[in-house]
């Protein structure tokens, strides 16, 4: 995946007004995806307007701290985590610091041309993590606009 390709899908997948209930729909399509295709367990965070909306750990995932980086990363970046691993050399004061990860897996909540939220996702390999999100929101804003 290139840096174009994160753009383009950072620009598609935006929302006219996300809601809460959109949030919950989302987690339970990731989860359901992921024990349907017997994939290795994941946590999920899904934050908007610095509110957690949902989170959900999956059998053993104890913590969620790179679910937090992811955020912040997002938040901070106005990009999805994926896109700051892509721009290392911009966000080089980033690499070493626990606050931050420059991996895929977070991906932005973009209302009216802005960044208000996060969704995020860990335990997969971080490109995995990504292309799940961008799938998921894929269907399920398809699904929103029919």
């Amino acid at each position: 995946m290139n840096k174009k390709d994160i753009l383009q899908q950072e620009h598609e997948l935006v929302f006219e007004s996300f809601q809460h209930a959109f949030g919950l729909k989302f987690g339970l399509e990731l989860i359901d995806y992921i024990q349907s295709h017997q994939l290795k367990s994941v946590g999920v965070r899904i934050v908007y307007k610095g509110l957690v909306i949902f989170q959900y750990l999956m059998d053993g995932k104890s913590e969620d701290i790179w679910l937090k980086r992811k955020e912040r990363t997002v938040i901070e970046s106005g990009h999805s985590s994926y896109y700051t691993f892509l721009h290392q050399d911009q966000y080089s004061t980033w690499i070493d610091n626990d606050n931050y990860t420059l991996g895929g897996g977070g991906f932005p909540i973009t209302e009216n041309q802005q960044v208000v939220g996060a969704i995020c996702i860990s335990g997969l390999k971080h490109d995995e993590d990504h292309q799940l999100i961008v799938e998921i929101l894929r269907k399920l804003l398809k699904e929103d606009h029919l």
